[in-house]
């Protein structure tokens, strides 16, 4: 199992034990406190989780950026990307790895 592979199990981890939390506006990966008090973003805080200090230096870099950088370049990277760009429209993070998951539209919310 490499990094990523831990990133997005650790993602679905912390998704599935508090699906119900949101993190609302641009993410910020270790600021900012989502709806049950906890801080940072859910990719933030499964990076932080599995001790991968990845964080941008540049504000606007996505977790895509970040881990095409690292040398990702696969479905892993894309579902990554799918994940914090729900959460950063607010939706629950039970709903940004359902949408990661499967066939659903920006639109059908």
């Amino acid at each position: 199992m490499d990094k990523l592979d831990e990133l997005v199990a650790k993602v679905r981890e912390i998704s599935a034990k508090r699906p119900e939390v949101s993190y609302g506006g641009a993410c910020s990966y270790d600021t900012g406190e989502c709806s049950d008090g906890t801080v940072g973003c859910l990719i933030g805080q499964a990076l932080d989780a599995i001790d991968w200090g990845l964080y941008p230096e540049d504000s606007g870099d996505t977790i895509s950026d970040l881990l095409e950088e690292e040398g990702y370049e696969d479905f892993r990277v894309a579902w990554c990307g799918m994940v914090q760009g729900h959460q950063d429209m607010s939706f629950s993070w039970g709903e940004c790895v359902e949408y990661a998951d499967g066939p659903k539209s920006y639109l059908e919310k």
